[in-house]
């Protein structure tokens, strides 16, 4: 027999003949990866560094709404600055941008004839004189001015005198007319001129009185309305450059001849815009009503200039207006500039914002003072603290 040579038959393994072979080794080799991944987070990482540190996250802060800052101070005195004017004698200080408008006489005299009006520049803080302006009568009053005019009163010894105005581009002065009673207080904006006209001598003669608007251009004259025996012709009309108001007897407006009579205040106002042919707004504040001033949204007027009197605010809403609002009691006189109201109180000048009803007194406390005017954001005292000399002028720039 011939001997069989080299290995024998190999045995085959129990596990590449069953089926669970591929299943093991995948199990294997996710093991392997896994218990790699878990080597390097628990023994590789902590060696060089560590962890990673989780990130915190920060909780943000419940901010307070911020409380507004008040458009007044309580003491917003710094603000004044003398009006150095060499003239002993400075009558109805107006200020324009600027320049102030002022009448005068002999610059060295405390008493003098006032037949002169003077510029005075802010800036250079020189005082001219306007040498086209003449006086026709006794005393030049109340002049006020923008960049083409100045509006003054020549007025009598006793009654009467004219409304009268300055071109400052063609120095050239005219009457814009004549009056015979009182001192009408007159408004200038842009290139009107508005006043009411008196033509009776007191209260207890109540007469026809008119309210004029005249166009500087064109030297017209509009006759707005007339009063017939009505107490409210004591109330002095007033313009803004978007706006007239006055003051009239409830019901003035619906009486085709004369006055309603009523006692009963009624505030109109008049829309300068489309050509005048605005409709005009009227309403019953429910409160005696003189000398209404307009500025933007807001009308003010004091209920009488006697002892214990209210100054009030009525604010648009709508086609109307608010009820009246107390502003101040007591106070000697007031006026209106660009979003404020100025007066007189216990011998101080203060002001009064609309848009927040915050208040501050532009003079200091050592002082005693009394409002002279307001334009724009300009407003015009005299320090009263010695009246024994020259007039003493103080002017602030309001914001």
């Amino acid at each position: 027999m011939r001997k069989r040579t080299g290995r024998g038959p190999r045995r085959v393994s129990r596990f590449r003949l069953s089926g669970y072979g591929p299943i093991i080794k995948i199990g294997a080799l996710v093991l392997g990866v896994a218990a790699f991944i878990l080597l390097i987070i628990f023994v590789i990482v902590p060696l060089f560094g560590g962890a990673p540190k989780p990130v915190e996250t920060e909780t943000a802060e419940l901010t307070p709404t911020p409380v507004a800052t008040p458009m007044a101070r309580t003491d917003m005195s710094d603000l004044a600055v003398e009006l150095q004017a060499a003239n002993q004698s400075i009558n109805d200080p107006y200020v324009f941008g600027n320049e102030a408008v002022f009448s005068t006489g002999q610059a060295d005299q405390t008493s003098p004839a006032v037949d002169t009006i003077a510029l005075y520049d802010l800036t250079t803080k020189q005082t001219t004189y306007i040498d086209g302006i003449k006086k026709k009568y006794a005393t030049l009053f109340e002049p006020k001015m923008n960049e083409k005019y100045i509006v003054y009163l020549d007025c009598k010894d006793e009654y009467g005198g004219a409304v009268c105005c300055y071109d400052r581009k063609t120095n050239e002065s005219f009457v814009m007319r004549e009056y015979v009673y009182g001192k009408p207080k007159v408004s200038l904006s842009g290139d009107y001129v508005l006043w009411l006209q008196q033509t009776n001598k007191g209260s207890n003669t109540l007469g026809t009185d008119r309210l004029y608007l005249y166009h500087l251009p064109t030297r017209e004259t509009v006759e707005i309305e007339i009063f017939s025996n009505t107490i409210f012709s004591y109330s002095s009309p007033y313009m803004s450059d978007s706006a007239i108001v006055y003051a009239q007897a409830s019901g003035e407006s619906q009486v085709l001849d004369g006055s309603s009579a009523s006692t009963d205040a009624e505030i109109c106002v008049i829309p300068l815009v489309q050509g005048g042919d605005a409709q005009r707004t009227l309403f019953v504040p429910g409160v005696n009503v003189n000398d209404p001033k307009i500025s933007g949204d807001s009308i003010v007027f004091v209920d009488s200039y006697a002892d214990s009197n209210k100054l009030y605010v009525c604010t648009k809403q709508g086609d109307t207006y608010s009820a009246p609002a107390v502003i101040a009691e007591n106070i000697i006189n007031f006026d209106v500039g660009s979003g404020y109201a100025v007066y007189t109180k216990d011998e101080a000048v203060y002001i009064y914002y609309f848009a927040d009803q915050s208040t501050g007194r532009l003079t200091s406390e050592s002082s005693r003072a009394l409002l002279a005017s307001a334009c724009g954001k300009n407003v015009a005292w005299y320090d009263i603290t010695d009246l024994s000399g020259a007039n003493v002028v103080f002017y602030a720039q309001v914001p």
